[in-house]
């Protein structure tokens, strides 16, 4: 695989996250690095695209304060309720409808 060479500005807090990670997980800092790049879904990633789909992600055009994330966190969890839902969960149950689909149509 060729690898291009980038230079980059962080904060002194991100360098210090970056040397914890790599560390931790006994790996470089720029594989740290090049994994958290991968971990950022595309616009048109389908994974992104279905979970926006069914409500779990919104795409939003400015970032939230700390505050404005508290209240929205807050509207989630009186909306949910004491029901229990994991992103795995939400992957079978659409998994699940989709096999329950084809098989109608195979019938």
């Amino acid at each position: 695989m060729t690898m291009i060479r980038k230079q980059i500005y962080i904060t002194p807090a991100q360098e210090a996250k970056i040397k914890r990670l790599a560390q931790q997980a006994a790996r470089s800092e720029a594989e740290i690095i090049r994994e958290a790049i991968e971990a950022i879904p595309e616009e048109n990633d389908p994974i992104l695209s279905l979970l926006m789909e069914k409500g779990l992600v919104i795409k939003q055009e400015n970032a939230f304060t700390k505050e404005e994330s508290n209240r929205l966190h807050e509207q989630y969890l009186a909306m949910i309720g004491n029901r229990q839902f994991s992103l795995s969960r939400a992957i079978l149950e659409e998994r699940d409808k989709r096999c329950l689909f084809i098989s109608i149509l195979l019938r």
